[in-house]
């Protein structure tokens, strides 16, 4: 995979771009012929583009970017092994630990009190979520309203 930008030669001895089409596609496990039905475009058109033959505006670059999912500067900058893991979503203590570790000028005691925070959060909405009555709606979505006081 590329890092970013790479140049390749077009025939005319010409310097182009290469974007990230190709690994975007890959990286869905899409076809060239399923992303063109998707967005709407042939086959060879996918196929050209991804070469580096072929241009395309930025209504097409949007399809393409929501066909497979990420954003259109993601097909124009990076692959997904570079975008994922920065926007993939955080599942357990320890993926939540390492973001807040990313996080400069923190220190180790504001690190602790802001997990401790966001797993109080993670508890609380998870405790409301289990009791969630029959209707669906949790215990929290009608919060009590207090009584005026009788004179």
């Amino acid at each position: 995979m590329r890092d970013n930008f790479s140049m390749a030669a077009n025939p005319a001895n010409q310097a182009q771009t290469t974007y990230f089409f190709r690994e975007w596609r890959k990286h869905r496990g899409l076809t060239q012929e399923e992303l063109a039905e998707k967005v709407g475009l042939r086959a060879p058109s996918i196929s050209q583009l991804e070469n580096g033959k072929q241009g395309f505006t930025d209504s097409t670059l949007a399809a393409i970017a929501k066909a497979l999912e990420c954003r259109p500067g993601d097909l124009l900058l990076w692959g997904p092994d570079k975008v994922e893991p920065l926007t993939a979503p955080i599942r357990d203590d320890q993926e939540i630990l390492a973001v807040l570790k990313r996080i400069e000028g923190l220190s180790d005691r504001d690190i602790d009190v802001a997990f401790a925070v966001i797993s109080n959060a993670l508890n609380v909405n998870k405790a409301g979520s289990e009791q969630a009555g029959a209707d669906g709606r949790s215990q929290f979505a009608n919060p009590r309203r207090e009584s005026s006081p009788s004179r």
